[in-house]
């Protein structure tokens, strides 16, 4: 993954009747999520994954480097998945 590239969700969030989290691509595929994917999907709004790592790490008061490998593994994941361009 190119860590200098500027990415940006795309799709919408949709709910189960039982209320369980959706992220759905422009393709109308829909992938159950939690609440830490949705925050890290919405805060890819034209940021690399580094300025994310940094913005929630600080909203979270963790240290960047433990958060670096799973957010780019997210990202990675909602690439392939059409829910980030």
């Amino acid at each position: 993954m190119d860590k200098d590239r500027k990415l940006t969700k795309k799709g919408w969030i949709n709910q189960t009747p039982e209320g369980e989290l959706l992220l759905v691509n422009e393709n109308g595929v829909a992938y159950r999520v939690n609440e830490s994917i949705i925050v890290v999907w919405d805060a890819f709004n034209d940021k690399t994954v580094n300025e994310v790592v940094e913005d929630i790490a600080s909203q979270i008061d963790k240290d960047p480097e433990e958060l670096r490998e799973p957010i780019e593994q997210l990202a990675e994941a909602l690439l392939e998945a059409e829910l980030l361009a």
